[in-house]
């Protein structure tokens, strides 16, 4: 188990249930809740990812990479898109990105083929991976890890896919530090955001109330860091963003 005990229920049926059933509406009210900064936060962890991945590989052969719980796979497009305009500004690099999501709700993975075709999505549980070890250039995580049943065991499945000097990315949120920023934070996912989640996408499962309370609940970011170090990423950091609202995590694995 995770090092932490919960107090919400994080059961697979739930969670999956509760993702399958906001998915129609997922990406607007994901811009919407996070005025705006969901891209840019994006943004930012690929240009860290891929400036982590070895540049032979990016130069020559195939760089293939992983997202973990990558509901409607914008992970994967900011990934592809980012690969793409490296490639046009360096005519030397020449390898190919290959890229395949992995998700446990059905709904998601069906706007996530809608939105990028051709890109392989498999539907599983993100704690026990159907691939071989030691495989991937990258693996990638943003804002799911928190919501698996144990995150400690969903670390030690990326880190087992993931191969020797390959990359591990987790994007995910924290509570915020900050003295002035805290409480207004606080106030806002706790009391505004539940409720305009709630007015816009009427749901039965609570999701943008249990969004708050995952956030609460998750370890701190320094037993995250800890998780990353046991599965091989003994180079693992945090990099805050916005004010402490989330980090980026990052490691190789040696």
């Amino acid at each position: 188990m995770s090092g932490q005990e919960t107090q919400i229920d994080k059961s697979e049926a739930r969670v999956k249930a509760m993702f399958n059933e906001i998915a129609p509406r997922y990406d607007f009210l994901n811009n919407l809740l996070s005025v705006g900064l969901a891209p840019q936060w994006r943004r930012r962890a690929v240009r860290r990812i891929l400036s982590s991945v070895e540049s032979d590989r990016a130069r020559a052969g195939v760089t293939e990479t992983l997202d973990v719980a990558t509901g409607t796979g914008d992970m994967i497009l900011e990934l592809r898109r980012r690969w793409e305009s490296l490639a046009r500004k360096d005519a030397t690099r020449q390898g190919e990105l290959k890229t395949i999501g992995v998700d446990f709700s059905s709904e998601m993975l069906a706007l996530a083929r809608r939105k990028a075709p051709g890109v392989e999505f498999v539907e599983c549980d993100g704690c026990d991976l159907p691939f071989d070890a030691d495989r991937f250039d990258a693996v990638t995580i943003a804002f799911g890890l928190r919501n698996m049943r144990d995150p400690s065991r969903g670390v030690a499945e990326m880190g087992r896919v993931c191969r020797r000097g390959g990359t591990l990315a987790i994007l995910e949120f924290s509570k915020p530090r900050f003295p002035i920023f805290a409480p207004l934070f606080r106030f806002y996912f706790h009391r505004v955001l539940p409720q305009i989640g709630q007015r816009v996408m009427k749901n039965t499962t609570e999701a943008y109330k249990y969004l708050p309370e995952s956030v609460d609940s998750f370890d701190s970011p320094e037993r995250v860091l800890e998780y990353m170090r046991a599965s091989g990423f003994s180079n693992a950091r945090r990099y805050p963003m916005t004010f402490g609202v989330l980090g980026l995590f990052i490691g190789q694995k040696e």
